[in-house]
């Protein structure tokens, strides 16, 4: 992939007064401010999407807008404290969106402290469970041990958000990282979702950046790439 910026740094639950975790986000990522009204926010991406996918028909650089804002809706009403999106030149030269999300889930009671360790396992045997044809696995980060899920939903986006009467399909893979926290109970919900499956290889690599990244210390600098 070819990407010249500089990475950028975010932060999971920013109001607290120390934050949960903090990771990096690559060149070719850009935070959503999720307070900001969804009519600006999809005028500015009309702005953004023109130059960039010039030879796209002005239908096919309406969907990518329309299905982007209704994914980041969805994920707001979610409870998600970070959204960002990616277009990114994949590595045959075509450019890829794709969508990162952050959530955070705590429960209303338990022990101050967690085994954290035990707390991946359990969500990997749910996730298990929950998706028999996903790929399910552990790993360890360096912020410590989480639980990884890799599959396809067939999402359908309302038609009423394109002027039709029949809702549009669509599918895209997504990749879930739950990542115990270290500050108590509870897991930050790490959601990368595309629906370029072709280049999906090539997402892996950011993803595996990205949850490299992941730290209960605030990055010392920024990186160029």
């Amino acid at each position: 992939m070819s990407t010249t910026d500089a990475e950028t740094s975010s932060t999971v639950n920013p109001s607290a007064d120390v934050p949960d975790l903090w990771f990096e986000l690559p060149p070719g990522f850009m935070e959503f401010d999720l307070s900001e009204d969804s009519e600006e926010r999809m005028l500015r991406m009309a702005d953004a999407v023109d130059p960039l996918f010039a030879t796209a028909t002005p239908e096919q650089k309406f969907s990518l807008i329309v299905s982007g804002e209704y994914i980041l809706q969805t994920m707001i009403a979610a409870g998600a404290e970070h959204v960002s999106s990616c277009l990114l030149r994949m590595s045959d030269g075509e450019l890829s969106q794709g969508t990162l999300c952050v959530l955070v889930e705590r429960p209303d009671t338990g022990p101050k402290n967690q085994d954290r360790q035990n707390s991946a396992k359990r969500t990997a045997l749910q996730w298990r469970d929950l998706y028999p044809d996903a790929e399910v696995g552990l790993g360890t980060l360096p912020y410590g041990p989480a639980a990884l899920c890799i599959r396809e939903q067939n999402l359908l986006i309302p038609g009423a958000l394109f002027g039709l009467d029949e809702p549009i399909p669509a599918t895209v893979r997504q990749a879930q990282f739950c990542v115990p926290l270290t500050t108590g109970p509870g897991s930050a919900l790490f959601v990368f979702m595309t629906e370029d499956i072709g280049h999906w290889s090539d997402y892996l690599d950011v993803l595996n950046g990205i949850m490299e990244s992941v730290s209960a210390d605030e990055p010392q600098g920024e990186k160029q790439v």
